[in-house]
């Protein structure tokens, strides 16, 4: 008799730690799947918020008559969050280095690097003393710029620079409409945030006539190309 209740009190136990193994399991994947789901949710939102800041950079620079000022770093985006260097909070939790990522884009890495170094040719940047000289234009946490009630918890950055198709050999002037490459400027966009997401669009754009007689023609913005950057590369 106490031998068959002992062989049914550990059947019982065995039966209870196996529906509870499988109880933990669903709980586990109902767990991820909302972690899973959020994070999509997450990356889609700072997507978004990166397009939005290129589009708000576009439009400061179809206001701006001479690009040139842009390119040199004298002027900026209404956008702008103090300085363009130095670390930045990120809403959410962490920092972006502005200067660190400036750098990376210019030459490869954090550090700064010379004239010689951004003329280098690479795989990434092959156009030598045409390669693109980064300048930092719009920049500034998302709900600076939006009135939102949950806005994404991201830091926005937007560069910009000439088009490597000049061929002038000057990368902080943008060169005649009827050159190769003349009146384009290169765009990206970067969303920061917590623990390290970052989401990265680059753009071309050209000042486009929106309408009016050609002396007061309404300037506007044409965008030529539009990519999500999968792999942040310089």
């Amino acid at each position: 008799m106490n031998s068959a209740r002992g062989v049914a009190l550990v059947l019982a136990i065995m039966v209870m730690s196996f529906l509870t193994a499988i109880g933990l399991g669903l709980a586990l994947i109902v767990m991820m799947d909302r972690l899973a789901t959020g994070n999509e949710r997450g990356s889609v939102a700072m997507l978004h918020a990166a397009d939005g800041a290129l589009e708000l950079a576009a439009r400061d620079l179809s206001r701006l008559e001479d690009w040139d000022a842009a390119l040199r770093g004298e002027v900026r985006s209404v956008f702008a969050d103090g300085s363009p260097s130095g670390v930045r909070p990120i809403p959410g939790g962490g920092t972006v280095d502005l200067t660190a990522a400036t750098n990376v884009l210019n030459c490869g890495r954090a550090t700064a690097c010379g004239d010689a170094e951004m003329d280098a040719n690479t795989r990434e940047r092959p156009w030598g003393r045409n390669n693109a000289r980064w300048r930092l234009y719009a920049y500034g946490p998302l709900r600076n710029i939006v009135q939102l009630s949950r806005p994404a918890d991201c830091y926005l950055a937007v560069w910009i620079a000439d088009d490597g198709q000049e061929e002038d050999g000057n990368p902080y002037a943008d060169g005649s409409e009827a050159t190769p490459g003349g009146g384009v400027l290169r765009l990206r966009a970067e969303s920061h945030g917590p623990a390290g997401a970052r989401r990265a669009i680059e753009a071309e754009v050209s000042r486009q006539c929106l309408g009016g007689p050609p002396e007061a023609c309404r300037q506007g913005i044409r965008v030529h190309s539009w990519v999500e950057v999968r792999m942040v590369v310089p």
